[in-house]
C-alpha cells in the first residue's frame, strides 16, 4: 500500500516537474518571440539608397583605322590611340526598398546611370634628322684674273615634315534599371547576424555611344637629291658633289563618325548576402557584403556609321590624286538576345536606421553592341569599377 502511494507521489512530482519545465520553456519562447516581434517592429520598412560610381567602360566603339595609320613614324602617335573610347564613366545610382512589417519579403527599384564625354585634339610632327646641303660655286679673288672653286656645307631641316592633326569627339551614356522582389531566406550559413536575399524581377538596360573624328596627315616622307633626277644629268657633270634636297610625301584627309545604341528588357535574378565582422545589429555593425546577378535581355541593337577619305602624292611635280573614297554610310538594326552576368563585393558600416557602403562592382553584357563600321561586329559591353553609397531607413 505504502509502495503504491509512493509510486503515485513520484508520478505526481514528475508530472508537476514536467509541467513546470514546459511552462518555463513556453514563457522563454514567448519572451523571445515578443522580443523578435519588437525588433521586427522597430526595423525600418522603407530604405532609400543614394550613391555614385566610377566605372571603367569597354566595348562601345571601334576606332576607325585605315591602312595609312601604319605609315606614321615613331615620332608621331597613331590617330587610332586618339580615337579610343573613354576609359571611365561617372554617374549617380539610387535604390528604394520596401520591407513589409512581419515579413521577410523585400521589394525594390534601383537605377544606375553613367555618362562621359571628351574632345581630344592633337597636332604632332615627325622629327627627322637634318639634311646636309653641299654647295659649290666659283669666285674671283680681288686683283686676280683667275677664279677658283670654293664650297661650304650646311645642315637644313626638311621643308615639309610629317605630321598628324587629329580631332576626336566621343560621348557615352548608359542606364540600368532593376525592379525586383526578394526574400531573406535566413539560411544562417554566415552567422546569426547575417542575411541572404534571393530576388527575381525585371532588368532594363540602355547604352548609347557617339564618335566623330577628323584627321589630316602627311606620311611616307622620302628625301632625295634633286641633282640625281634624270633631267639634271647635264648640270651634274659640272657640279658632281652638289646636293639640293628634295622631298616626296603623301597627304591624307579623313572624316568618320558613328552612333550606336542598345536597348533591351528581360527577366533577372540576384543573390545578395552579408556577414557580420564585428558589432551588433542594434548598435553599430561592420559587415562584408557580396552578391551575384544574371539576366537575359531582349531588345534592339543599332549602328549608324559614315566615313570618307582621300589621299594625294606630293613632291616636285605638285600634287596628284592617290585615291578618293566618297562618303560611305551604313545603317543597321537587329533584334538581339543578350545574356548579362555581374557581381559585387564590399564593406559596410550599419546602424539601426542607416548604412554606409564601399565596394567594387562588375557587369558584362555579352555581344550587346555593334562596334563595326562597314559590317556588323559585336562586342561585349562591360562596366567595372568602385562605388560608394549611403542608405537611410524610415518607417516601422
Amino acid at each position: 500500500m505504502n509502495r503504491s502511494m509512493n509510486e503515485r507521489a513520484n508520478i505526481r512530482r514528475q508530472f508537476l516537474a514536467s509541467a513546470s519545465a514546459m511552462a518555463l520553456l513556453a514563457s522563454a519562447f514567448g519572451a523571445g518571440a515578443a522580443q523578435a516581434a519588437s525588433d521586427d517592429t522597430d526595423r525600418p520598412q522603407f530604405w532609400i539608397e543614394l550613391g555614385a560610381q566610377l566605372e571603367q567602360v569597354s566595348g562601345g566603339d571601334e576606332a576607325f583605322a585605315p591602312p595609312f595609320f601604319a605609315h606614321f613614324g615613331p615620332h608621331v602617335t597613331s590617330p587610332a590611340a586618339i580615337e579610343k573610347e573613354l576609359p571611365w564613366s561617372f554617374g549617380p545610382e539610387s535604390k528604394i526598398s520596401f520591407e513589409p512589417e512581419g515579413s521577410n519579403w523585400i521589394f525594390s527599384a534601383a537605377s544606375r546611370y553613367g555618362r562621359a564625354g571628351s574632345r581630344q585634339s592633337t597636332h604632332e610632327r615627325s622629327n627627322p634628322a637634318g639634311l646636309k646641303s653641299i654647295a659649290k660655286y666659283h669666285t674671283t679673288a680681288p686683283g686676280n684674273h683667275y677664279s677658283y672653286l670654293c664650297c661650304h656645307t650646311k645642315t637644313v631641316a626638311p621643308k615639309k615634315p610629317g605630321f598628324a592633326d587629329v580631332q576626336s569627339n566621343h560621348q557615352e551614356s548608359h542606364n540600368i534599371i532593376d525592379f525586383q522582389a526578394g526574400k531573406d531566406v535566413g539560411l544562417g550559413l554566415f552567422g546569426s547576424q547575417s542575411s541572404s536575399v534571393f530576388a527575381a524581377g525585371v532588368r532594363f538596360a540602355q547604352f548609347t555611344t557617339r564618335m566623330d573624328t577628323s584627321i589630316k596627315a602627311r606620311t611616307d616622307l622620302q628625301h632625295y637629291n634633286i641633282m640625281d633626277l634624270p633631267e639634271y644629268a647635264y648640270f651634274r657633270s659640272f657640279y658632281p658633289q652638289k646636293y639640293i634636297p628634295g622631298t616626296s610625301f603623301k597627304t591624307h584627309s579623313l572624316t568618320a563618325g558613328s552612333t550606336r545604341s542598345f536597348r533591351a528588357i528581360g527577366p533577372s535574378i540576384a543573390w545578395d548576402a552579408s556577414a557580420a565582422l564585428m558589432g551588433h545589429r542594434e548598435t553599430v555593425q561592420f559587415t562584408v557584403d557580396w552578391g551575384i546577378n544574371a539576366a537575359v535581355l531582349f531588345g534592339k541593337q543599332k549602328a549608324s556609321t559614315f566615313h570618307q577619305s582621300s589621299a594625294h602624292n606630293g613632291g616636285r611635280y605638285g600634287y596628284t590624286s592617290l585615291y578618293n573614297h566618297p562618303r560611305t554610310s551604313h545603317i543597321r538594326s537587329r533584334t538581339v538576345t543578350v545574356p548579362n552576368v555581374g557581381g559585387m563585393a564590399g564593406l559596410s558600416i550599419r546602424f539601426p536606421n542607416a548604412k554606409v557602403s564601399l565596394g567594387y562592382r562588375a557587369d558584362v553584357f555579352f555581344s550587346a553592341m555593334d562596334a563595326g563600321w562597314d559590317s556588323r561586329k559585336v562586342e561585349n559591353r562591360s562596366f567595372f569599377g568602385p562605388f560608394a553609397s549611403v542608405s537611410v531607413g524610415f518607417g516601422g
